[in-house]
């Protein structure tokens, strides 16, 4: 059993159908605009595309700078949609976008359907439900640049050194839907060229097969939803991800467009990739599987490890990343899910997926249930997301040891008990010998002798009676023995019956 960590949180919708497939949006423009058709989406793909903003677990992007003097690309003939990633700063000012221009606040995600592909959910909310403009999201993939520190940054710093768009790259793309008389139609267009001199690609509509948008009832929001693997990762095998997007309003849909109003904010990584961590207990080798009875703990302890195999769905990369490792102590059918001890960081390596590695040497002194748990750091060069197992697979038992006891009877008066341990370390306890008449161990008022002993040190241990008037006559009679364990390592012993004939020929054990 093992997790699968999705690129950014999976909303919480689940009819999911088979979607149709189309080849990948082009440079060239589609002959026939084709209508799109919500009512086919919400019912096939994860999202539900019918105007009720947003739907469940997706990620929303706050405006930072909310909208008064609030922060954005600067009106110029160099911060038009075109050149912007070529402007030099400052590339950012305040702005005071119109109502109908200025975004409240914006929503990502994305999941997949029951076929596995991959949706893109996108969502926007403005301060006026009227009025032309288009909404944007540019999808790029190479984080936004070190000087774009959204969170930490002052307002100074960001506008003298921050251009969020000079990562732009070719394959890098842009959505545009026309707030214009209700219309519904998305557009994509890419980036092409050599960075940083790229160009804009020429729109293509994307149809119903792959795409649907609606407005919510009052006209402040709207959402939409993509195919990616239908569109944007069609074709390709490799891992593509896409690291920074940025929300935006601008004028049209032509080069020269200026922006009006961004979401300037980190945003979750978009991916086609999935990683998938399954991880077995082994012994200290690393290759020996441990037994499904357990462990027995020695004198030392027992030494184990964790294998990690991190394996890949959705394209093809080079291992890299890392695996952390830990082990936890659990009651009865918990897991390992949070905490435990750290049991080393591992580098993943070689040429190709899956790729295994294993955990340092982890020594366990108690008995008891143990829970390994790995976690898979992903590779955000890659675009390849984390993942984890901390399944029951994960999890085995250190079993304490049992010990032994056994008599070496001679005169019942200088009869002595040997107590025994498999393994499991020192003997530490007591050992409580009892006497009973007529061979039987039935009743504790019969008894003619019993005593209780300390028992220390490495076994095996000799334990002497000392009653050396016990026994009066000769006859039948029975030893109860039992050992009580003060280390945890070993199992107690129960008390145990045996009979034996003695004979004593006077009080004096001669």
């Amino acid at each position: 059993m093992n997790t699968q960590s999705p690129t950014v949180p999976p909303q919480t919708r689940s009819r999911r159908r088979r979607v149709g497939w189309i080849a990948a949006c082009t440079a060239a423009i589609l002959a026939t605009a084709m209508l799109t058709a919500p009512a086919a989406l919400a019912e096939d793909g994860p999202f539900t595309i019918d105007g009720n903003v947003p739907d469940g677990g997706t990620t929303q992007l706050p405006d930072q700078s909310g909208n008064v003097q609030e922060l954005g690309p600067l009106n110029s003939n160099t911060t038009k949609i075109g050149v912007i990633n070529r402007d030099a700063v400052p590339t950012l000012g305040t702005t005071n976008p119109n109502a109908q221009v200025d975004l409240r606040q914006a929503w990502l995600d994305t999941s997949q359907d029951d076929n596995g592909d991959y949706w893109l959910y996108f969502a926007w909310e403005r301060d006026k439900n009227t009025g032309s403009g288009f909404i944007a999201y540019e999808f790029m993939k190479n984080k936004a640049p070190a000087a774009c520190a959204y969170l930490t940054a002052t307002q100074a710093q960001l506008i003298a050194s921050c251009n969020p768009w000079a990562n732009r790259a070719a394959g890098d793309f842009l959505i545009l839907w026309d707030q214009q008389g209700g219309n519904k139609t998305l557009v994509v267009r890419y980036w092409e060229g050599t960075a940083p001199n790229l160009t804009l690609g020429a729109p293509s509509s994307l149809d119903a097969t792959v795409s649907a948008a609606e407005y919510s009832g009052d006209g402040f929001r709207g959402e939409a939803a993509v195919n990616l693997s239908a569109t944007i990762f069609a074709g390709s095998d490799d891992c593509q991800s896409f690291s920074n997007t940025i929300p935006s309003t601008v004028t049209g849909n032509s080069d020269t467009a200026d922006y009006k109003d961004t979401i300037l904010t980190p945003t979750p990584p978009i991916s086609n990739c999935t990683s998938t961590t399954v991880t077995t207990p082994k012994l200290a080798d690393g290759e020996t599987n441990i037994p499904e009875d357990g462990l027995d703990l020695g004198s030392e302890g027992v030494d184990v490890t964790d294998s990690a195999t991190v394996s890949l769905t959705g394209g093809t990369a080079v291992p890299a990343g890392t695996v952390s490792f830990f082990l936890c102590q659990v009651e009865e059918d918990e897991l390992c899910e949070t905490g435990g001890d750290p049991v080393g960081v591992k580098d993943l390596d070689g040429d190709e997926y899956p790729a295994t590695v294993v955990s340092d040497v982890a020594t366990v002194t108690e008995p008891g249930r143990y829970c390994f748990r790995a976690e898979f750091s992903g590779d955000d060069v890659n675009g390849i997301p984390g993942s984890s197992d901390s399944s029951a697979t994960e999890c085995f038992n250190v079993n304490a040891v049992a010990s032994t006891l056994s008599t070496e009877q001679t005169w019942v008066p200088n009869d002595s008990i040997t107590v025994t341990a498999l393994a499991g370390g020192p003997l530490d306890g007591t050992v409580t010998v009892t006497l009973f008449p007529n061979g039987t161990c039935d009743d504790t008022d019969d008894a003619v002798y019993t005593d209780t002993l300390e028992v220390a040190g490495d076994p095996p241990q000799t334990v002497p009676t000392v009653n050396t008037t016990a026994v009066t006559e000769s006859g039948s009679f029975s030893w109860e023995v039992s050992y009580d364990s003060e280390n945890p390592a070993q199992l107690d012993i129960p008390a145990s019956c045996e009979e034996t004939s003695v004979l004593t020929i006077d009080n004096g054990g001669e």
